[in-house]
């Protein structure tokens, strides 16, 4: 049976994938640090 896409296309699109989910969870945790830090900036003042 013949392969219906290429094996270094499919490795190409899991680390684009892998990468992408990386750096949105790393972003999420800057973003969720920013807002914790501006909410205690704001209550004691």
């Amino acid at each position: 049976m013949a392969h219906l896409v290429d094996k270094e296309f499919v490795e190409r699109a899991n680390t684009v994938l892998l990468l992408g989910i990386l750096w949105t969870g790393l972003a999420v945790c800057v973003v969720g640090a920013l807002v914790y830090d501006v909410a205690y900036w704001l209550q004691n003042w």
